[in-house]
């Protein structure tokens, strides 16, 4: 197990990214949450990115973690976006329909 770190990057006003490297998976799953719990009422941003280009893993507690992400971020009236997705998580995101749900961009 790698692990994942998470690094906020305050882009622009009213955008927050945070990148993720390593690991979203059953172990790791509750520290992205807890990123974007600490970051939306901190920085109130009308926009919250996701970057996953460093991320090597992403399994179904993955998922569900960045489905919790979009409640969490829906509710606080910010958008969220997935950036760089890799192809493994891309094709995850796919197969279970959340490309309709969250929005993805690339850099």
């Amino acid at each position: 197990m790698d692990g994942l770190s998470a690094t906020l990057e305050a882009k622009q006003a009213g955008t927050v990214v945070i990148r993720l490297a390593g690991e979203l998976d059953l172990a790791t799953r509750e520290q992205v949450v807890l990123a974007v719990r600490a970051v939306l009422p901190a920085f109130q941003p009308g926009a919250l990115v996701l970057d996953l280009a460093a991320v090597t893993v992403l399994d179904s507690a993955g998922i569900g973690a960045l489905v919790s992400c979009w409640k969490l971020a829906n509710g606080a009236g910010c958008t969220l976006t997935l950036r760089n997705p890799r192809p493994l998580a891309y094709a995850q995101l796919e197969l279970t329909g959340l490309l309709d749900v969250f929005a993805l961009s690339e850099n």
